[in-house]
């Protein structure tokens, strides 16, 4: 835990634009249910904490982070499951905040659980911190995005060792891409631009290719700057695990792999038990 407390730290330390520059972007206040909770919320971190003039237009680079990488989305949908409520929930996951997920059905809102439990598994994992330690000499502070990018292509370029029980990795992006389109109205719509673009580039059986998987982190290196001002360096991903050793990060894989989708499997199976039980209280 502390080692992901940690990585998340040193996301926020980035040189930014200065806070004048984010506040007069009226993006910010997407972030909260309200202009006036975020000025509230401002103040209050502001007056709190000691180290909050120094931290808080970095919180907001890694909130904004957050908007423009688009990432993990092959593991999470083969980690959720062939239920397509909980397909949804989990595809749409990065863009319900908070409570926001008691807006949606029982079924959905499950998967906008299961998702935020993908994360938290995948982000304190032992293996993924040492692969985020692997790649931070080049990446830098971008080193957490570069092991989900990096471990979406090895899933992909892999699918077959990695996913047995299910059908190639084209038919598979085709059944659930077009399970997804049926659903697409029902997105939020910042997930409904991300799921026209993906289907748009194939971007799920581009994953499998390295020279496409460079496109998007060229991509993103370009949204970064654009929306941030600052460089980023995603670029330099392949080179990063060309320097530790792509071999040895694909086993370092395999074994997180295995683990994963076996727990996920139980955790699917425990938050169907618990929908499914009498009196259920909706989360908060």
């Amino acid at each position: 835990m502390r080692e992901a407390f940690l990585e998340r730290e040193t996301r926020f330390e980035l040189a930014t634009p200065t806070l004048a520059r984010l506040c007069s972007t009226t993006e910010l206040f997407s972030l909260f249910h309200s202009s006036a909770s975020a000025v509230k919320w401002t103040a209050n971190l502001r007056n709190g904490c000691a180290w909050a003039k120094h931290s808080l237009e970095n919180f907001f680079w890694f909130h904004f982070l957050d908007e423009i990488c688009y990432v993990n989305y092959l593991a999470h949908l083969v980690l959720g499951g062939a239920d397509s409520d909980v397909r949804l929930g989990n595809f749409i996951g990065d863009s319900v905040k908070g409570n926001r997920l008691t807006d949606y059905p029982a079924p959905v809102a499950q998967g906008i659980r299961f998702h935020r439990w993908v994360d938290c598994f995948a982000d304190e994992h032992p293996a993924a911190l040492r692969a985020r330690a692997a790649l931070r000499p080049r990446l830098g502070r971008l080193a957490s995005v570069g092991v989900d990018l990096l471990y979406d292509h090895f899933l992909a370029k892999h699918f077959d060792r990695c996913c047995p029980d299910l059908m190639g990795l084209g038919p598979y992006a085709q059944e659930v891409m077009a399970d997804l389109a049926l659903r697409k109205n029902e997105m939020p719509l910042r997930s409904q631009r991300f799921f026209t673009a993906m289907q748009d580039h194939n971007w799920l059986v581009g994953y499998g290719r390295q020279k496409e998987m460079e496109a998007v982190c060229r991509s993103m290196d370009n949204r970064i700057a654009l929306r941030l001002g600052v460089p980023a360096n995603l670029k330099e991903l392949f080179a990063a695990a060309e320097d530790f050793g792509v071999p040895v990060l694909e086993d370092q894989f395999f074994l997180f792999w295995g683990e994963f989708r076996r727990k996920a499997t139980i955790e699917l199976r425990r938050q169907k038990s618990a929908l499914a039980a009498p009196g259920m209280a909706a989360e908060k």
